[in-house]
């Protein structure tokens, strides 16, 4: 089973919101967790602060789909893709690279 991963409305928002804004290039960065949630996304894995840890690396695709080459992927370490190769909707998938496979794992977002 799969467990569900949770991400605050604001931080996928901003998220989508650098995608967005750098295209045609894509994006590369870190989201950082204080308190275990996902709390800021950052474009420098250096960047995460003292008390905060690595949630999951992040890059877009903005001419692809939200799915990652498998040498993209780190064992076990959650990476978030973001797609802009949508009509009108931004797409952010999240995926684990297990046993040498990518994994889609279930991304929630709250409020």
């Amino acid at each position: 089973m799969t467990d569900v991963l949770v991400m605050p409305r604001h931080l996928a928002i901003r998220i989508l919101h650098e995608a967005q804004i750098a295209q045609p290039e894509s994006i590369r960065g870190v989201v950082a967790a204080r308190a275990g949630e996902p709390a800021a996304f950052l474009k420098n894995r250096d960047a995460v602060a003292d008390g905060d840890a690595l949630w999951a690396n992040l890059w877009s695709h903005p001419q692809a789909e939200a799915i990652p080459l498998t040498s993209e992927l780190r064992d076990g370490l959650l990476s978030l893709v973001v797609s802009l190769n949508t009509k009108g909707v931004l797409e952010m998938r999240a995926w684990r690279l297990i046993a040498g496979t990518a994994q889609e794992q279930v991304l929630k977002i709250r409020d």
